[in-house]
């Protein structure tokens, strides 16, 4: 296929969406978006719903009746029933794609209650136990373990301490023909100690103990609680095929479009938002309006892509980690661990892994990004919000019973990344207290300079540097990280790359200890690129990414392939501070007279100011006061015995923010390429003895 022909199927499969606005001229009025509201939603829905009684932050709306004539709310903090109406389900706001704002009732109310516990403690207490009055209650009053779908039933799952309890809401018609909400608990103590109730008021509170001591109260032999929270059949059907665009280019990165399903029978968004593989190679793709599906048959060719629908109803889940072939989705309410107990491609247990964290309902207090290290903890960040969890780096033990604050000071980060070795990255955006993107790697106690979110009883007065700030020219708003493994997309074998949401491209992050350098990588994706995952099947690396706000994205969301073809990359790949100068290694060999002609280059400096003010300009390092950018005058230029490394010389190197060294170089076979490195400074090295003419052309 000729390169004509490729670009003009690559636009073809964006061409339904209009070209965006230049990412300074969009505004709110751009991503007002109504299609969430004509979704094909599950039997369940969960998220920030605006329950009367004050709103449900980690709520479940779930329909209920033989035709989902009514709806009611599960409070997952509390274990209690917040609201039940009858009617319509949801109704969701079009601000923002429908993903910034609470969702509402839809019908006529017919009860609600306050936030407070549903499930007394074993001393029969139902006050409320949480010192903060965020996140779930202590494990010996009541914890939510999670929810099976059994066919058009949903079973709450919740533990009152050792106890089991099975929480089934349902709506039946009365003898006057109007529906009554109620609920059959099932009450589990040991293997064999199994008794069932019905509850005619549905707004009840219970205490487990006191039901015990009623009668009657039928008893469920041993193995029938089966009957109860058993799989259902499939709901979804079979699965959509799409053929994908594999890119032909001769050219270092090829990337392949696995073509999503925009278009579908569910009417279900594409805003891709996490993925990860299966041991197969199996691609599991979470969206940030709540499904989960799995994606097979991706091939060399992509001629057939099978896309099923695996879960439904999470809350906003931007970020998917499999482990030991086990899919975990993390949501702005918990983690959950998607179980298909009878097989048959979709989820029917959606097991509570951790639910420890705590929210508010801020509209951007997003979760993103599940990661793990080598040991098996799980992380992710958090956008800023007025909660012990808000702005923070979050672990969760490998076991799913632990969860701790890392590290504090985030504003809005949409990703992070943890390397084979265990190092810890972070980005953020910038925005007050945020002059600049920047990347941090994460040390546990660190402050990274915003100051709503540092959670200190003291306010610091200083902040952990960044590894490297990444100037909006290159990066406008970040997404994740991911480490290309070793051996492999060769001189970048072990490398760490970083993609950026608001400009849909990704970089080679440099390093040197604790210095950083940003290296641009060529090619852009469909949409705001977050997530990247390398297959262990093929060895390619995969990328999602999604629509939202300040993006220069084309598509809702995007799943394409990253294929290193060998084809020769030229560009920087390493880099050494010393006091003298700053040594840049190649990824290939250089002409000699042209790497050492100081006209070959030119750099200049400049710092940010750290302040609530929204973002900084570049301001003079000579002079604080000044703004603008600082010229660095370049003594000496030295190819070093390598051939591939320079050393520029200059007078003195200090720690700076931001240094762009430009370059206008030839490789050793005579091929031009030219570009910016962009670089922070916060450690120096020692000097670098090199003696050097200084050359001209």
């Amino acid at each position: 296929m000729k390169k004509s022909l490729i670009l003009t199927a690559l636009i073809s499969a964006a061409t339904l969406v209009a070209a965006p606005k230049d990412i300074p001229q969009q505004k709110e009025a751009d991503w007002v978006d109504a299609r969430y509201a004509k979704v094909k939603f599950g039997p369940f829905v969960s998220g920030h719903i605006a329950t009367p009684k004050g709103s449900t932050h980690k709520g479940i709306a779930i329909r209920v009746g033989e035709k989902g004539e009514g709806t009611m709310v599960f409070d997952t903090d509390l274990c209690t029933w917040r609201a039940g109406w009858t009617g319509g389900f949801l109704k969701t706001d079009p601000a923002r794609y429908g993903l910034i704002r609470a969702l509402k009732p839809d019908g006529q109310m017919v009860f609600a209650n306050p936030p407070t516990p549903g499930v007394a403690n074993a001393k029969g207490s139902f006050a409320d136990p949480r010192k903060v009055k965020h996140g779930p209650m202590p494990q010996a009053h009541a914890r939510y373990k999670g929810l099976y779908l059994k066919g058009n039933r949903i079973v709450i799952r919740y533990d009152l301490g050792e106890t089991e309890i099975y929480d089934l809401p349902w709506m039946s018609n009365g003898q006057d023909g109007t529906g009554r909400f109620n609920r059959t608990i099932v009450i589990k103590q040991g293997p064999k100690n199994w008794k069932v109730y019905q509850l005619q008021d549905a707004s009840a509170k219970i205490d487990v103990k006191e039901l015990l001591r009623q009668k009657p109260a039928a008893t469920l032999g041993e193995g029938k609680l089966e009957d109860v929270i058993g799989a259902g059949l499939r709901r979804w059907g079979d699965p959509i095929v799409t053929k994908g665009i594999v890119d032909k280019r001769k050219a270092p990165f090829a990337i392949d479009t696995i073509s999503v399903p925009y278009k579908n029978r569910f009417n279900a968004l594409f805003f891709t938002a996490g993925h990860d593989f299966t041991s197969n190679g199996d691609c599991y793709v979470a969206t940030a309006h709540g499904d989960v599906w799995k994606v097979t048959g991706i091939d060399a060719e992509l001629k057939a892509v099978k896309w099923h629908r695996f879960a439904t109803g999470l809350y906003q889940p931007l970020g998917l980690r499999v482990v030991k072939n086990q899919v975990y989705v993390l949501g702005r309410d918990q983690i959950t661990r998607l179980h298909d107990k009878n097989g048959d491609g979709e989820a029917d247990f959606y097991e509570a892994f951790n639910n420890d964290i705590m929210i508010g309902g801020g509209g951007h207090s997003y979760a993103t990004c599940l990661e793990t290290d080598p040991a098996g903890n799980f992380y992710f960040i958090r956008c800023a919000e007025g909660t012990p969890h808000g702005g923070v780096v979050l672990k969760v033990t490998a076991d799913g019973s632990k969860l701790s604050v890392v590290a504090t000071g985030f504003r809005n980060p949409n990703g992070l990344g943890v390397g084979p070795n265990g190092i810890i990255t972070a980005a953020d955006q910038q925005g007050t207290w945020v002059p600049e993107t920047r990347l941090d790697v994460i040390k546990p106690g660190g402050f990274y300079g915003f100051m709503p979110s540092h959670k200190r009883k003291v306010a610091p007065t200083t902040y952990d540097p960044p590894l490297v700030w990444i100037p909006r020219v290159l990066d406008n708003s970040a997404g994740g990280q991911v480490w290309v493994p070793k051996n492999s997309w060769g001189p970048l074998g072990g490398e760490l790359l970083h993609f950026s949401y608001g400009r849909c491209t990704m970089m080679h992050i440099v390093r040197d200890g604790a210095n950083g350098g940003v290296v641009p990588l060529p090619g852009r994706f469909l949409s705001g690129a977050c997530r990247g995952r390398f297959n262990p099947k093929d060895g390619h690396l995969y990328v999602t990414g999604l629509l939202g706000w300040q993006t220069s994205a084309i598509r809702d969301g995007s799943l394409q392939r990253v294929r290193f073809t060998g084809e020769p990359i030229r560009q920087p790949i390493r880099m050494k501070i010393h006091a003298n100068g700053i040594r840049l290694t190649f990824s290939t060999p250089l002409d000699k007279k042209i790497a050492e002609d100081i006209d070959s280059w030119s750099a200049e400096q400049w710092n940010y100011r750290w302040t609530a003010a929204y973002g900084s300009k570049d301001w003079s390092v000579k002079d604080p006061n000044k703004q603008g950018r600082d010229p660095i005058a370049i003594k000496n230029a030295k190819l070093l015995p390598d051939g591939k490394s320079v050393f520029l010389q200059i007078a003195k190197v200090a720690p700076v923010h931001s240094m762009a060294i430009q370059y206008n170089l030839d490789t050793a076979k005579g091929k031009i390429f030219k570009g910016t490195y962009y670089l922070t400074v916060n450690e120096v090295g020692k000097a670098l003895a090199v003696q050097s003419k200084t050359r001209k052309r």
